[in-house]
Protein backbone atom coordinates (compact mmCIF):
# COMPACT_ATOMS: atom_id res chain seq x y z
CA UNK A 1 0.00 0.00 0.00
CA UNK A 2 1.23 3.50 -0.77
CA UNK A 3 2.61 5.82 1.91
CA UNK A 4 2.82 9.57 1.69
CA UNK A 5 5.89 10.93 3.40
CA UNK A 6 7.76 13.04 0.87
CA UNK A 7 7.21 16.82 0.84
CA UNK A 8 4.97 18.42 -1.76
CA UNK A 9 6.56 21.76 -2.65
CA UNK A 10 3.84 24.24 -3.44
CA UNK A 11 0.92 21.97 -2.56
CA UNK A 12 1.21 21.46 1.17
CA UNK A 13 0.52 25.18 1.59
CA UNK A 14 -2.87 24.70 -0.02
CA UNK A 15 -4.34 23.27 3.14
CA UNK A 16 -4.15 26.85 4.40
CA UNK A 17 -4.60 28.75 1.14
CA UNK A 18 -7.88 27.33 -0.18
CA UNK A 19 -10.88 29.48 0.62
CA UNK A 20 -13.05 26.66 1.90
CA UNK A 21 -13.30 22.89 1.94
CA UNK A 22 -13.76 20.43 0.44
CA UNK A 23 -11.76 21.76 -2.50
CA UNK A 24 -9.99 20.00 -5.37
CA UNK A 25 -6.52 21.42 -5.90
CA UNK A 26 -4.00 20.80 -8.65
CA UNK A 27 -0.28 21.58 -8.59
CA UNK A 28 0.49 22.99 -12.03
CA UNK A 29 4.22 22.30 -12.02
CA UNK A 30 3.51 18.63 -11.43
CA UNK A 31 0.89 18.61 -14.16
CA UNK A 32 3.42 20.05 -16.60
CA UNK A 33 5.99 17.49 -15.55
CA UNK A 34 3.56 14.61 -16.04
CA UNK A 35 2.60 15.92 -19.48
CA UNK A 36 6.25 16.33 -20.48
CA UNK A 37 7.13 12.83 -19.30
CA UNK A 38 4.38 11.15 -21.33
CA UNK A 39 5.29 13.27 -24.35
CA UNK A 40 8.90 12.16 -24.01
CA UNK A 41 8.27 8.41 -23.73
CA UNK A 42 5.86 8.38 -26.69
CA UNK A 43 8.12 10.58 -28.82
CA UNK A 44 11.14 8.42 -28.06
CA UNK A 45 9.16 5.32 -29.03
CA UNK A 46 7.97 6.90 -32.27
CA UNK A 47 4.34 6.46 -31.24
CA UNK A 48 1.66 9.15 -31.45
CA UNK A 49 -0.04 10.19 -28.23
CA UNK A 50 -3.68 11.17 -27.76
CA UNK A 51 -4.68 12.20 -24.21
CA UNK A 52 -8.10 11.36 -22.85
CA UNK A 53 -9.55 14.59 -21.48
CA UNK A 54 -12.23 12.83 -19.42
CA UNK A 55 -9.74 13.02 -16.55
CA UNK A 56 -9.33 16.80 -16.38
CA UNK A 57 -12.22 18.10 -18.56
CA UNK A 58 -10.47 21.47 -18.89
CA UNK A 59 -9.41 23.11 -22.18
CA UNK A 60 -6.47 24.81 -20.45
CA UNK A 61 -4.90 21.43 -19.72
CA UNK A 62 -5.85 19.98 -23.10
CA UNK A 63 -3.95 22.79 -24.77
CA UNK A 64 -0.93 22.10 -22.55
CA UNK A 65 -1.01 18.50 -23.79
CA UNK A 66 -1.33 19.54 -27.43
CA UNK A 67 1.52 22.02 -27.18
CA UNK A 68 3.66 19.22 -25.74
CA UNK A 69 3.10 17.20 -28.91
CA UNK A 70 -0.21 15.33 -28.55
CA UNK A 71 -1.83 14.66 -31.95
CA UNK A 72 -5.35 15.49 -30.72
CA UNK A 73 -7.61 14.59 -27.83
CA UNK A 74 -9.96 11.78 -26.90
CA UNK A 75 -13.29 12.37 -25.20
CA UNK A 76 -15.72 9.92 -23.70
CA UNK A 77 -18.89 11.65 -24.81
CA UNK A 78 -20.09 14.15 -27.40
CA UNK A 79 -20.66 16.80 -24.72
CA UNK A 80 -16.98 16.76 -23.83
CA UNK A 81 -16.08 16.92 -27.53
CA UNK A 82 -18.27 19.99 -27.98
CA UNK A 83 -16.49 21.75 -25.12
CA UNK A 84 -13.11 20.97 -26.66
CA UNK A 85 -14.29 22.12 -30.11
CA UNK A 86 -15.56 25.39 -28.61
CA UNK A 87 -12.06 25.86 -27.15
CA UNK A 88 -10.52 25.64 -30.63
CA UNK A 89 -9.40 22.00 -30.54
CA UNK A 90 -10.15 20.38 -33.88
CA UNK A 91 -8.74 16.81 -33.81
CA UNK A 92 -11.13 14.88 -31.59
CA UNK A 93 -11.69 11.18 -31.05
CA UNK A 94 -15.03 10.37 -29.42
CA UNK A 95 -14.24 7.02 -27.87
CA UNK A 96 -17.83 5.89 -27.58
CA UNK A 97 -20.51 4.63 -30.00
CA UNK A 98 -22.82 7.44 -31.13
CA UNK A 99 -26.39 6.13 -30.93
CA UNK A 100 -29.68 8.04 -31.14
CA UNK A 101 -31.16 10.72 -33.38
CA UNK A 102 -30.21 13.68 -31.20
CA UNK A 103 -26.60 12.58 -30.82
CA UNK A 104 -26.28 11.87 -34.53
CA UNK A 105 -27.41 15.42 -35.35
CA UNK A 106 -24.90 16.82 -32.87
CA UNK A 107 -22.15 14.65 -34.34
CA UNK A 108 -22.87 16.02 -37.82
CA UNK A 109 -22.66 19.57 -36.48
CA UNK A 110 -19.42 18.80 -34.63
CA UNK A 111 -17.89 17.38 -37.80
CA UNK A 112 -18.48 20.70 -39.59
CA UNK A 113 -15.82 22.35 -37.42
CA UNK A 114 -13.48 19.52 -36.45
CA UNK A 115 -11.84 16.36 -37.69
CA UNK A 116 -13.91 13.86 -35.76
CA UNK A 117 -13.16 10.19 -35.24
CA UNK A 118 -15.70 7.86 -33.64
CA UNK A 119 -15.03 4.42 -32.21
CA UNK A 120 -17.75 1.79 -32.46
CA UNK A 121 -18.29 -1.94 -32.43
CA UNK A 122 -21.39 -2.51 -34.57
CA UNK A 123 -22.49 -2.10 -38.16
CA UNK A 124 -25.79 -0.61 -36.97
CA UNK A 125 -24.02 2.31 -35.26
CA UNK A 126 -21.84 2.91 -38.32
CA UNK A 127 -24.76 2.76 -40.75
CA UNK A 128 -26.74 5.29 -38.71
CA UNK A 129 -23.83 7.74 -38.78
CA UNK A 130 -23.49 7.23 -42.52
CA UNK A 131 -27.19 7.89 -43.16
CA UNK A 132 -26.99 11.06 -41.09
CA UNK A 133 -23.96 12.44 -42.91
CA UNK A 134 -24.85 11.57 -46.52
CA UNK A 135 -25.46 14.79 -48.42
CA UNK A 136 -24.08 16.98 -45.61
CA UNK A 137 -20.69 17.49 -47.19
CA UNK A 138 -18.84 16.26 -44.11
CA UNK A 139 -17.28 12.91 -43.26
CA UNK A 140 -16.32 11.18 -40.02
CA UNK A 141 -13.39 8.85 -39.44
CA UNK A 142 -14.36 5.49 -37.95
CA UNK A 143 -12.26 3.16 -35.84
CA UNK A 144 -13.42 -0.31 -34.89
CA UNK A 145 -13.11 -0.97 -31.17
CA UNK A 146 -11.70 -4.36 -30.23
CA UNK A 147 -12.15 -6.17 -26.93
CA UNK A 148 -8.72 -7.41 -25.87
CA UNK A 149 -9.88 -8.56 -22.43
CA UNK A 150 -11.80 -5.71 -20.79
CA UNK A 151 -15.14 -7.40 -21.61
CA UNK A 152 -16.97 -4.10 -21.73
CA UNK A 153 -17.27 -2.97 -25.32
CA UNK A 154 -15.64 -4.01 -28.57
CA UNK A 155 -15.74 -6.84 -31.08
CA UNK A 156 -13.60 -9.92 -30.89
CA UNK A 157 -10.14 -9.57 -32.43
CA UNK A 158 -9.13 -11.17 -35.71
CA UNK A 159 -11.66 -12.10 -38.35
CA UNK A 160 -14.63 -10.61 -36.47
CA UNK A 161 -12.95 -7.21 -36.34
CA UNK A 162 -11.93 -7.50 -39.98
CA UNK A 163 -15.48 -8.41 -41.01
CA UNK A 164 -16.83 -5.25 -39.38
CA UNK A 165 -14.04 -3.12 -40.86
CA UNK A 166 -14.95 -4.38 -44.34
CA UNK A 167 -18.60 -3.48 -43.89
CA UNK A 168 -17.85 -0.04 -42.44
CA UNK A 169 -15.30 0.85 -45.11
CA UNK A 170 -17.87 0.86 -47.92
CA UNK A 171 -20.38 3.10 -46.17
CA UNK A 172 -20.64 6.62 -47.66
CA UNK A 173 -19.41 9.62 -45.66
CA UNK A 174 -17.32 7.37 -43.42
CA UNK A 175 -13.55 6.96 -43.60
CA UNK A 176 -12.29 3.75 -42.02
CA UNK A 177 -9.14 4.71 -40.11
CA UNK A 178 -8.13 1.66 -38.10
CA UNK A 179 -8.67 -0.08 -34.78
CA UNK A 180 -8.67 0.85 -31.12
CA UNK A 181 -8.72 -0.93 -27.77
CA UNK A 182 -8.83 -0.09 -24.08
CA UNK A 183 -6.79 -2.70 -22.25
CA UNK A 184 -7.98 -1.51 -18.85
CA UNK A 185 -8.46 -5.09 -17.64
CA UNK A 186 -4.69 -5.28 -17.22
CA UNK A 187 -4.82 -2.61 -14.52
CA UNK A 188 -7.47 -4.48 -12.53
CA UNK A 189 -6.31 -8.07 -13.01
CA UNK A 190 -2.51 -8.08 -13.15
CA UNK A 191 -0.82 -8.92 -9.88
CA UNK A 192 2.63 -7.43 -10.48
CA UNK A 193 4.83 -5.55 -12.92
CA UNK A 194 5.77 -8.65 -14.90
CA UNK A 195 2.15 -9.70 -15.33
CA UNK A 196 1.12 -6.17 -16.36
CA UNK A 197 3.77 -6.19 -19.05
CA UNK A 198 2.83 -9.65 -20.31
CA UNK A 199 -0.91 -8.89 -20.37
CA UNK A 200 -0.34 -5.58 -22.17
CA UNK A 201 1.83 -7.28 -24.76
CA UNK A 202 -0.85 -9.93 -25.28
CA UNK A 203 -3.51 -7.26 -25.80
CA UNK A 204 -1.27 -5.40 -28.24
CA UNK A 205 -0.55 -8.60 -30.14
CA UNK A 206 -4.30 -9.14 -30.55
CA UNK A 207 -4.46 -5.66 -32.06
CA UNK A 208 -1.54 -6.32 -34.41
CA UNK A 209 -3.05 -9.62 -35.55
CA UNK A 210 -6.36 -7.87 -36.19
CA UNK A 211 -4.66 -5.10 -38.16
CA UNK A 212 -2.90 -7.68 -40.31
CA UNK A 213 -6.17 -9.50 -40.99
CA UNK A 214 -7.78 -6.21 -42.03
CA UNK A 215 -4.89 -5.43 -44.38
CA UNK A 216 -5.18 -8.87 -45.94
CA UNK A 217 -8.74 -7.86 -46.86
CA UNK A 218 -7.31 -5.02 -48.95
CA UNK A 219 -7.97 -2.20 -46.45
CA UNK A 220 -5.57 0.32 -44.99
CA UNK A 221 -5.28 0.11 -41.22
CA UNK A 222 -2.99 2.98 -40.34
CA UNK A 223 -4.29 3.52 -36.81
CA UNK A 224 -3.58 0.79 -34.25
CA UNK A 225 -4.37 2.47 -30.95
CA UNK A 226 -4.02 1.19 -27.38
CA UNK A 227 -5.11 3.12 -24.36
CA UNK A 228 -4.60 3.15 -20.59
CA UNK A 229 -2.42 5.11 -18.18
CA UNK A 230 -1.53 1.89 -16.37
CA UNK A 231 -0.28 0.17 -19.54
CA UNK A 232 1.06 3.00 -21.71
CA UNK A 233 4.66 2.39 -20.65
CA UNK A 234 4.42 -1.16 -22.02
CA UNK A 235 2.24 -0.47 -25.07
CA UNK A 236 4.65 2.08 -26.55
CA UNK A 237 7.28 -0.67 -26.81
CA UNK A 238 5.09 -2.97 -28.90
CA UNK A 239 6.17 -2.61 -32.57
CA UNK A 240 3.15 -1.89 -34.73
CA UNK A 241 1.19 0.09 -32.16
CA UNK A 242 0.90 3.52 -33.78
CA UNK A 243 -0.87 5.47 -31.01
CA UNK A 244 -1.37 5.28 -27.28
CA UNK A 245 -4.01 7.05 -25.23
CA UNK A 246 -4.04 7.87 -21.53
CA UNK A 247 -5.98 10.16 -19.22
CA UNK A 248 -5.25 9.76 -15.51
CA UNK A 249 -1.49 10.25 -16.00
CA UNK A 250 -1.97 14.02 -16.02
CA UNK A 251 -2.91 14.03 -12.30
CA UNK A 252 -2.48 10.40 -11.12
CA UNK A 253 -4.24 8.98 -8.07
CA UNK A 254 -4.23 6.14 -5.56
CA UNK A 255 -5.01 3.58 -8.23
CA UNK A 256 -2.04 4.60 -10.38
CA UNK A 257 0.27 4.39 -7.37
CA UNK A 258 -0.98 0.91 -6.59
CA UNK A 259 -0.42 -0.21 -10.20
CA UNK A 260 3.11 1.17 -10.29
CA UNK A 261 2.18 3.56 -13.10
CA UNK A 262 3.13 6.57 -10.96
CA UNK A 263 5.06 7.46 -7.84
CA UNK A 264 4.20 9.90 -5.08
CA UNK A 265 6.03 12.75 -6.79
CA UNK A 266 3.71 12.31 -9.79
CA UNK A 267 0.56 13.10 -7.80
CA UNK A 268 -0.73 16.45 -9.04
CA UNK A 269 -4.31 16.59 -7.75
CA UNK A 270 -5.64 16.39 -4.22
CA UNK A 271 -8.72 17.17 -2.19
CA UNK A 272 -8.34 19.49 0.78
CA UNK A 273 -10.78 18.41 3.49
CA UNK A 274 -11.54 19.56 7.03
CA UNK A 275 -11.97 17.42 10.14
CA UNK A 276 -15.52 18.13 11.32
CA UNK A 277 -16.10 15.45 13.95
CA UNK A 278 -14.09 13.28 16.33
CA UNK A 279 -16.72 11.09 18.01
CA UNK A 280 -14.19 8.67 19.55
CA UNK A 281 -10.53 7.66 19.46
CA UNK A 282 -10.98 5.15 16.64
CA UNK A 283 -12.17 7.39 13.82
CA UNK A 284 -12.92 10.93 12.78
CA UNK A 285 -14.99 12.49 10.01
CA UNK A 286 -13.95 14.81 7.18
CA UNK A 287 -16.23 17.01 5.06
CA UNK A 288 -15.46 15.10 1.83
CA UNK A 289 -17.78 12.22 1.05
CA UNK A 290 -18.81 10.43 -2.13
CA UNK A 291 -20.06 13.70 -3.67
CA UNK A 292 -16.45 14.92 -3.63
CA UNK A 293 -14.21 11.85 -3.78
CA UNK A 294 -16.40 9.55 -5.84
CA UNK A 295 -17.17 6.07 -4.56
CA UNK A 296 -14.41 3.98 -6.14
CA UNK A 297 -12.84 1.56 -3.70
CA UNK A 298 -9.18 0.61 -3.60
CA UNK A 299 -9.18 -3.10 -2.84
CA UNK A 300 -5.92 -4.45 -1.48
CA UNK A 301 -5.01 -7.11 1.05
CA UNK A 302 -3.08 -4.99 3.51
CA UNK A 303 -4.56 -2.69 4.61
CA UNK A 304 -8.13 -3.60 3.62
CA UNK A 305 -10.44 -1.70 1.27
CA UNK A 306 -10.10 2.09 1.37
CA UNK A 307 -11.91 5.00 -0.24
CA UNK A 308 -8.87 7.26 -0.36
CA UNK A 309 -5.75 8.02 1.62
CA UNK A 310 -4.50 10.90 3.75
CA UNK A 311 -1.22 12.39 2.64
CA UNK A 312 1.54 11.97 5.22
CA UNK A 313 -0.54 9.61 7.37
CA UNK A 314 -0.02 6.08 5.98
CA UNK A 315 -1.93 4.49 8.87
CA UNK A 316 -5.04 6.67 8.45
CA UNK A 317 -7.57 4.99 6.17
CA UNK A 318 -10.80 6.35 4.72
CA UNK A 319 -12.92 3.30 5.47
CA UNK A 320 -16.43 4.57 4.77
CA UNK A 321 -18.16 7.23 2.70
CA UNK A 322 -21.64 8.65 2.68
CA UNK A 323 -22.63 11.55 0.47
CA UNK A 324 -21.18 14.29 2.68
CA UNK A 325 -19.03 12.39 5.18
CA UNK A 326 -15.73 10.58 4.97
CA UNK A 327 -14.95 8.32 7.91
CA UNK A 328 -11.22 8.02 8.61
CA UNK A 329 -9.97 5.24 10.85
CA UNK A 330 -6.86 5.94 12.93
CA UNK A 331 -4.58 3.82 15.12
CA UNK A 332 -5.00 4.31 18.88
CA UNK A 333 -3.35 7.41 20.26
CA UNK A 334 -3.12 9.37 17.00
CA UNK A 335 -4.20 12.96 17.50
CA UNK A 336 -6.35 15.06 15.22
CA UNK A 337 -8.20 18.28 15.91
CA UNK A 338 -11.59 19.57 14.87
CA UNK A 339 -10.97 22.13 12.14
CA UNK A 340 -7.69 20.57 10.99
CA UNK A 341 -7.25 20.46 7.22
CA UNK A 342 -5.88 17.40 5.45
CA UNK A 343 -4.77 16.49 1.94
CA UNK A 344 -6.70 13.54 0.52
CA UNK A 345 -5.41 11.42 -2.37
CA UNK A 346 -8.51 10.14 -4.21
CA UNK A 347 -8.54 6.55 -5.39
CA UNK A 348 -9.81 7.62 -8.83
CA UNK A 349 -9.20 11.23 -9.79
CA UNK A 350 -11.50 11.30 -12.86
CA UNK A 351 -14.85 11.28 -10.99
CA UNK A 352 -13.44 13.58 -8.32
CA UNK A 353 -12.68 16.22 -10.96
CA UNK A 354 -16.09 15.72 -12.59
CA UNK A 355 -17.80 16.34 -9.25
CA UNK A 356 -16.13 19.75 -8.84
CA UNK A 357 -17.41 22.96 -10.42
CA UNK A 358 -13.96 24.54 -10.18
CA UNK A 359 -10.48 23.48 -9.15
CA UNK A 360 -7.89 25.53 -7.32
CA UNK A 361 -4.77 25.81 -9.47
CA UNK A 362 -1.59 26.33 -7.51
CA UNK A 363 1.54 27.75 -9.11
CA UNK A 364 4.31 29.87 -7.60
CA UNK A 365 2.32 30.35 -4.39
CA UNK A 366 -0.55 31.96 -6.27
CA UNK A 367 -3.92 30.26 -6.43
CA UNK A 368 -6.47 30.81 -9.17
CA UNK A 369 -9.55 28.79 -10.05
CA UNK A 370 -10.41 27.13 -13.32
CA UNK A 371 -13.89 25.94 -14.18
CA UNK A 372 -14.24 22.25 -14.95
CA UNK A 373 -15.73 23.15 -18.31
CA UNK A 374 -16.86 19.66 -19.36
CA UNK A 375 -18.14 18.46 -15.99
CA UNK A 376 -21.38 16.57 -16.21
CA UNK A 377 -21.23 16.36 -20.02
CA UNK A 378 -22.34 12.75 -20.06
CA UNK A 379 -24.60 13.00 -23.12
Amino acid sequence: MMTHTSPIPGVTELVDVVRDTPEVVIELDRVRRNIAHMAEITRDAGVAFRPHIKTHKMPQIAWMQLRAGARGVQTAKLGEAEVMRDAGITDILVGYPIVGRSKLARLAHLAEDAQVTVSLDSYDAAAAISRTLVGSGVAVRIVVEIDTGMQRIGVAPGSTAADLAERVAVLPSLDFAGILTHEGHVCYQARDHVERKEMTEAACQSMLDSAEEIRLRGLDCDLVSAGSTGTARFAVRCPGITEVRAGAYVFNDGSQLLQGAACEDDLAAFVVATVVSRPNHEWFVIDAGSKVLGADRLIVRDPPTTFGSIWGRPNWRIVRLSEEHGVVQTPPGEAVSIGERLLVVPNHICPAINLAETVAVFENHVTERWPVAARGRVQ
